[in-house]
């Protein structure tokens, strides 16, 4: 993708010539130097520069990095991990991930397999003989130059012989391609975790499927430490080869050595083997589109930014813990009172349980930029799925349920994101977010069992209410979305929701007010429905439940003149900043 407005024009002497990709730690750009070579330097974001744990992990990767060399990793080839902004330059190889390939173009087979198998190899091989562990080899991380592989990021890496850096309320790895023992022991892996990880990655290469695969990173986890994998598909002698790599026991794994030697016997041809069973491609480990991935993170935005919304949800607690006792702690711990309003059954429900419905024309607030103590009064308050829940009131938890924010884009698989006649990524440029592609049944089904960790986890938190949003995605590129796909996965997203115990709201979309009873929508959140004279729709079909928002003072003011006697009105800043920050507004009737 070409540079943004306000990218710089040059890093550390370097010129920057194309923006190959963002993460919630920094920026990733395509380089030149002045004798022409071609580098990809990582910026980091302003705020993480400010962050002194953030910018000694920053050093050690940078260390980590330079200590690396083969044929089969990226080297570094300058940095300065002091710079106001850290930034670090490695050699630019072209090439796609893994990830993008297998979710594009399919599993790998015969000699493509071979290669990348002896390849990944040689990379820990190089990682391993100056002290290294890997910690979060996945498709995302290997990129495939033609003349193989190239293991790439290694920002959670650390040397064996030191302390690991205390990450404090961060999972360290990415569950379906971590060791048992990065659960149970993150502080205690050793190069054994690698081998693991790379049996989980050939297994995905080879099948397109994931051998720990849980319905969200709880499930995921509890498989990687007591479950068997799962190697339907996977023909021999990958097969065995697999079924060693993934043994729980870090001992009984093979050494690299012994694992070349045994991954020389993979067939050489393109070929299938006789014995595998086709497997479709299923979701895949979080895909990176960019040449170097970043860590996800969150922005705050008003509107159809929102922030991104990771299904790693409090991932930290599954270290070493059964489900059950996961559940049970979250049940409880950090859950706010539920107001003294009645229980009641959503009207449209599709989902047996019952569900509270928030308060009619009571003062709320809208905090889905960043939480603050609400006003004295305030009933309802809206949040980012991130944040707690605020006690004592009815809290609604926000998630990005229709595009991906620009920051976490490489954390859909490459599959999910809508695309143009081109194959380009097709993105809301008002707030730079690719658009999740919702057309097929089956594509709706994998962007929805994500978006369910999201739901499970506003459960989890004590949230009585869900509000997906950019619901009215296929408002704005009819070309390529149909009202019907919004409406499927959205039915889908209120069953689930329902399920949980929570309500759910209709955000915008006056378009499909109709159907919400049948879609088993609860209540409406509005943005500016007086300044464009749509609070009437919304007031028919939900009742009157519906909660307004505002960012003009002319739409304040005529959502005082006509509404604030039946709905709940609230006018905020654009960028619905957190009290105390440069450009907050919030005003009511």
């Amino acid at each position: 993708m070409s540079l943004s407005p306000g990218d710089p024009e040059s890093i550390g002497g370097y010129t920057l010539v194309d923006r190959l990709g963002s993460g919630g730690m920094g920026v990733v750009y395509l380089g030149r130097s002045d004798s022409g070579r071609q580098v990809a330097v990582k910026l980091v974001h302003p705020a993480y520069a400010l962050d002194e744990e953030f910018r000694t992990r920053f050093r050690q990767e940078v260390a980590a990095a330079r200590r690396v060399s083969g044929a089969f990793t990226a080297p570094v080839v300058d940095a300065d991990p002091d710079a106001p902004q850290p930034w670090m330059a490695t050699l630019y190889v072209p090439g796609r991930t893994l990830a993008d390939i297998v979710a594009q173009d399919g599993p790998l087979r015969g000699s493509a397999l071979r290669v990348l198998a002896l390849g990944l190899v040689e990379a820990l091989r190089d990682i391993h003989r100056v002290g290294m562990v890997h910690r979060d080899l996945k498709p995302s991380n290997v990129l495939m130059a033609e003349d193989g592989p190239r293991v790439i990021d290694f920002g959670i890496s650390f040397a064996v012989d030191n302390e690991a850096l205390t990450m404090t309320g961060r999972l360290i790895g990415t569950p379906p391609f971590m060791s048992p023992e990065q659960f149970a022991a993150p502080r205690e892996v050793t190069g054994a975790s690698d081998v693991f990880s790379l049996g989980s990655l050939l297994v995905y290469a080879a099948t397109g499927s994931r051998p720990f695969d849980g319905s969200s990173p709880y499930l995921t986890g509890y498989q990687v430490m007591y479950e068997p994998p799962a190697l339907e598909g996977v023909a021999e002698p990958l097969h065995s080869i697999a079924e060693r790599c993934l043994d729980k026991d870090p001992a009984a794994r093979p050494e690299l050595g012994e694992l070349r030697e045994l991954l020389r016997a993979l067939p050489d041809t393109d070929a299938p083997a006789a014995s595998a069973a086709p497997v479709s491609p299923g979701p895949s480990g979080p895909v990176a589109t960019s040449h170097q991935r970043e860590s996800r993170g969150d922005r705050g935005g008003r509107g159809s930014r929102r922030r991104v919304l990771v299904g790693l949800v409090a991932a930290l607690a599954v270290t070493g813990l059964s489900i059950a006792a996961l559940r049970a702690g979250s049940d409880t711990e950090g859950a706010s009172p539920s107001p003294a309003e009645p229980s009641s059954t959503s009207s449209g429900s599709t989902g047996p349980a019952a569900v509270t419905l928030p308060p009619k024309h009571v003062p709320w607030d809208y905090q889905i930029g960043g939480a603050y103590p609400p006003a004295t009064g305030v009933r309802v308050v809206s949040r980012s799925y991130e944040d707690a829940p605020a006690p004592g009131l009815y809290n609604i938890c926000n998630i990005n349920a229709y595009q991906a924010e620009s920051d976490a884009e490489s954390d859909w698989d490459a599959d999910l994101l809508l695309r143009d006649a081109d194959g380009k990524v097709v993105h809301d440029t008002d707030w730079d977010e690719a658009v999740l592609d919702i057309r097929t049944a089956a594509k709706r089904e994998r962007i929805a069992a994500r978006l369910d960790t999201w739901i499970d986890a506003c459960a989890a938190k004590g949230y009585q209410a869900v509000e997906p949003d950019n619901y009215d995605s296929f408002t704005r590129f009819p070309s390529y979305l149909k009202a019907a796909q919004a409406e499927a996965l959205m039915k889908r997203l209120a069953a689930h929701a329902h399920a949980e115990g929570l309500a759910i709201a209709q955000k915008n979309t006056a378009e499909l007010v109709s159907d919400r009873a049948s879609l088993g929508l609860d209540f409406a959140i509005v943005e500016e429905c007086a300044e464009y004279d749509e609070c009437g729709e919304f007031a028919d079909a939900f009742d009157d439940n519906v909660l307004m928002v505002e960012y003009t003072k002319k739409g304040l003011t005529t959502a005082c003149a006509t509404w604030s006697s039946t709905l709940s009105v609230v006018r905020r800043d654009e960028e619905v900043e957190p009290e105390g920050a440069d450009g907050f507004l919030r005003e009511t009737c």
